[in-house]
Parts: structure tokens; sequence; C-alpha cells
């Protein structure tokens, strides 16, 4: 019986997909024809030396109206001439930095992000989800991408959305997450408690005690505005990634700092690194964990909420020459066009046999005038990266719930999602069909990888509690679904 479904299951892989592009990719990028959601092709430049190729993105906000989004996509050129399937790392949130698309296009990438100046309802976990998901799905339609090694990654927000996303979408090879908001339950009551500590509620003219948090703390009423003023309600549990860790099943790099004045160590891990001088700080600063906590289901660390046996944790400590930035530092929030000597590149240490990886900076006590970061560092994701540019997903990515999930997009209905002010769930579905046709490419990417992985996905399903493919799975109903799928909905 092996043998017979061995032979059966690679038959039906091979015909879903060769993995290899059959046509020179320069001309694939253009205007879809979907009935609803089509992504359209604004430009396309060449930006020092990179093909750039702007494009708008239609979706459905959080009370499923119609909005749309631009992106950019980037290549080199000789690689969209080559006939072999890409791998696409993914800047969430924020559009990343020329700094950022050069180094991941050298290293073999394309690379999309978010036009963020042109992003309408740019506020974390408003419509931006809802955008990034759609950005997402749009280039895991490009044939000639690789859907089995796309990265997500991001710093502050994005590192926020990089997890966010990890938890949607499959497979992933990778989720590099810098310096995120990991328990919002923590986060709003540090912003709220620290409003008038920090000074933003001063009069413009006058100086802020602690300035860049100062930029920040405001951001709580904005969320508060949308999901309703309790801070102790389910709602900042179930927007946080210690909430969904179980559906963020692919390998992750997590990076956090001990100096963080923005997203404290405290919600990282229960570990003391340091302590406090309170006199350098107003007297009414606080940021006690356990103290801003309101919900007892909040009250846990990333680390506690990750199983033991799947994390590893690894801390840098300090180089011995490396730049402290000052109060009157105004490059403090965008170290990528810091004017530095250059300093010797910290390649982020990780494990290969663990699924999380924490890296902590470890730069001691914060200070009043720091964002995220004390100091400027320079380390990178290399040796991560390159693994997992060219490691296929394991089989145990997908798990349970994460089929649930997949699952429950298919279906047009999510559970664990967010609740509205107005007592309505927050909407985070994209276009229906859209939403089938990723959950579809998922699944047959990942039997395409092997006999074990097409075996691992009938039997999650066969003891799942939805079955919108029958009571068992049939790949070859799958592929037709797909095509169906694809005829009704192009016009």
């Amino acid at each position: 019986m092996k043998k017979i479904f061995t032979f059966l299951t690679l038959g039906i892989i091979m015909s879903i997909s060769t993995g290899i592009a059959k046509k020179d990719n320069t001309q694939i990028i253009a205007n879809e024809s979907f009935s609803n959601g089509a992504v359209k092709v604004d430009n396309t430049q060449i930006i020092n030396g990179l093909k750039r190729i702007t494009v708008t993105i239609p979706y459905l906000g959080m009370n499923g109206e119609k909005i749309e989004g631009q992106a950019n996509f980037y290549c080199k050129p000789e690689l969209l001439k080559s006939k072999n399937k890409i791998p696409v790392y993914c800047g969430v949130h924020y559009d990343s930095s020329q700094k950022t698309i050069k180094k991941y296009c050298d290293w073999g990438f394309a690379v999309v992000t978010p036009c963020f100046d042109k992003l309408p309802g740019k506020f974390i976990f408003g419509n931006s989800y809802n955008f990034n998901k759609a950005m997402i799905q749009w280039t895991r339609r490009l044939p000639f991408v690789d859907r089995t090694k796309m990265i997500f990654g991001g710093g502050s927000a994005g590192g926020y959305m990089t997890l966010a996303m990890g938890s949607e979408f499959f497979p992933v090879a990778a989720l590099i997450s810098d310096l995120p908001c990991v328990n919002w339950d923590y986060g709003c009551n540090y912003l709220l408690a620290n409003q008038k500590s920090s000074g933003c509620l001063l009069p413009p003219d006058k100086p802020r005690p602690l300035p860049v948090l100062a930029l920040i703390a405001p951001g709580v009423n904005l969320a508060t505005a949308i999901f309703g003023n309790d801070l102790s309600s389910d709602v900042w549990y179930t927007l946080s990634p210690i909430s969904y860790v179980n559906r963020i099943s692919s390998p992750v790099m997590v990076t956090a700092a001990t100096g963080d004045m923005l997203c404290t160590i405290d919600m990282f891990t229960p570990k003391k690194f340091f302590t406090l001088d309170k006199k350098l700080f107003p007297k009414d600063y606080v940021r006690d964990f356990k103290k801003l906590t309101s919900n007892p289901k909040a009250s846990k660390t990333l680390v506690e909420s990750i199983p033991e046996k799947k994390l590893s944790t690894h801390i840098i400590p300090l180089p011995k020459k490396i730049h402290q930035f000052t109060p009157g530092d105004k490059k403090m929030l965008d170290d990528t066009a810091y004017d530095l000597p250059p300093q010797k590149e910290i390649d982020r240490p990780w494990s290969k046999e663990k699924q999380w990886n924490l890296v902590i900076l470890n730069e001691g006590a914060p200070l009043p005038y720091i964002g995220h970061n004390r100091y400027y560092w320079n380390t990178n994701p290399r040796s991560f990266v390159s693994h997992y540019k060219i490691q296929k997903p394991q089989v145990e990515q997908l798990n349970s719930a994460k089929l649930q999930r997949l699952l429950e997009r298919y279906m047009d209905k999510l559970s664990d999602v967010a609740i509205l002010a107005t007592g309505k769930p927050a909407n985070r579905l994209n276009y229906k069909k859209l939403e089938q046709l990723d959950v579809l490419a998922g699944l047959l990417d990942f039997a395409r990888i092997g006999p074990e992985y097409a075996k691992r996905i009938e039997n999650l399903y066969r003891i799942s509690a939805l079955k919108p493919f029958g009571k068992t799975l049939d790949f070859k109903k799958l592929k037709k679904l797909q095509s169906e799928i694809n005829k009704i909905s192009v016009k």
C-alpha cells in the first residue's frame, strides 16, 4: 500500500508543478484580470540597478470595505531573466529601506514591500494588516515566485506584522522579526501609563523627558479608537503573537534589545539584564510587566509562551567598539542612513534544531532618550537567511492549528479575531476567491515537496473538525478546484 500511495502521490504532485518557470520572467508581472481584487501595474523603473515595478493592490478593510494600496517589487534584471523559480523577501508594514532591499537582492532574492506613504490605514493592526495579507497573496500568485522560499521580515511595527503574517500563510520559509511588540496587553498599558511621563501631553514647544517614547505613546489612542478603551479585555491578547504561537509554524528569528524603550525586553523574557537607574527617569515612569499586564491570559512573556523544546535563546554581548546614540542624535530613528565608520558585522546566532530563535542584544539598561536601541548595532541574519533560502520546509510545519486557519480562510470565516469597538469582529479576510486560491496553492505546494508531505496533509485533514473538501482530502480535487476558481474569478 505504501508503494502504491507513493507512486500515485508523486504522479499527482508532478502534475501540480514542476518548480520551473516555463518562460523568461521579465514580462510576467502584468495587470491581473480577476473579477475582484485584480492587481494593476502602475509603472516600471530601474532604481539603483534594480528593476522596480510599482503596483496597486485592492483589498478589503476591517469592516469589509474596498480599499487600495500600493507596493513595490524589486529584483535584479538578470535574476528575472532566469527560468528558475525566484525566492522572495517580503518586507512588511513599513516600506523596506534601500539598504535592506539591496541586501536581499544581493543575496539572490526578489523583494516586495509596501509603499508606506501611499498606504491607507497605516496603523499597525488597523487596515495595514489587511493590506499586507493582500500584498503577500499577490506575490504568491506571481508564476515565477517560489512560494516555498518566501521570507517575511520587518522591524518594530514591521516586526509585529512579520509574526502576524507568519500566522496566516503557509508554507513560509522563515520569519525575521526585529524588535516587535509581542504582547499588546502589556504594550498598550505601557504606552498609556507613560503618556504623562514621556511628555507627549505637553505643548509642542516643550521638551519631552522621554522624547522617542513621547512620539509613540499617542498610538494607544489610535488602538483604543478601533478596539475600545478596555485594556483588560481579551482583544489585546487576541492581537498579540503570544496568543497564536501555535499558528506560527515556520522557522523564526526574533531580535530584542535590553535597551529598548518602545518594545521593552520585559515582554520577551522574565530574565533580568539590568537595574534601571530611576534617577535618570521621571518619577512616574513605569514599566513593570506584572503591574502593567491587566488580563491574566496575557500575563506571560514570549519565552513563556513557546514550548521549551522549540526555543533557543542567544545573547549577543556588547562589542568593545560600538557607537552609543546621544540625546541630540537625529539619526537615532533611522540608522540605515547613519554615516559611521564600518563596524564588523555580527552574524546573528541561531540554532537549526529549534523553530524559534530569540536573539537578545545585551546593551545594558535603557536611557531616557532612546528609541529601540541604545547602540548602533551591525548585525545580520546572514547565515539564517542563507540556510532557509535553500532548505525545504520541514514536514512538521503543517500542524493542526495551521491547517485549521487555512481551512477557515478557505471557508471565509475566521475564529480568534479581535472584536472591534462596534462589537463586530474585525475582518481579516481578502476577497473570497483570492483567499481560496492562496490556500489551495499552499497545500498543493506542500504536497509537491514529497510523499510524506502529502500524507501529513491527509492525516491532519482526517482529524480536522472542518471538512470543506469532503470527508477525505483528494489532491486531484484540490487541483480541479484551483482551476475552477481561476476560471470563474477572471473576467
